[in-house]
């Protein structure tokens, strides 16, 4: 039985998670299934992930470890950038320690959506820019 619940929101070349309640690993589960499905919607296009965690309560170790092989799928999509909002230090020290993966990513933690938001179309600008270009070579 799945716990846990999810949402997810295309707003552009954002995608937008909201995590609420405690999750297992057949509730993460689904919802990787369920971001899979809109990632692979952007045909290979830039796109980044505004994740909503203030109303998330935690997780078993076995949804960790299926968010774990979430990240490591994501870390080979065209991620630009993941913004997380939390206002727990300590929820977001768990994740960090238990999904590894998400250390090679663009990621920056906010306390609030707005500023997360900001920064999200920054990186996507840039991104576009390099995308289109020659940056980096």
């Amino acid at each position: 039985m799945e716990h846990g619940e999810h949402s997810i929101v295309v707003n552009g070349n954002i995608i937008v998670l909201k995590f609420t309640g405690a999750f297992n690993e057949y509730g993460v589960f689904k919802f990787t299934q369920d971001v899979k499905n809109v990632i692979e919607g952007f045909n290979g296009n830039i796109f980044s992930i505004l994740v909503n965690n203030l109303e998330l309560l935690g997780g078993t170790p076995e949804a960790y470890e299926e968010f774990e092989k979430y990240n490591k799928w994501l870390n080979n999509q065209n991620m630009a950038a993941k913004a997380i909002v939390i206002k727990s230090s300590a929820t977001l020290g768990i994740i960090n320690s238990l999904v590894p993966s998400i250390k090679s990513q663009n990621i920056k933690d906010f306390n609030n959506k707005s500023e997360a938001i900001k920064w999200l179309k920054e990186q996507l600008k840039s991104d576009y820019a390099c995308f289109n270009s020659t940056c980096g070579e």
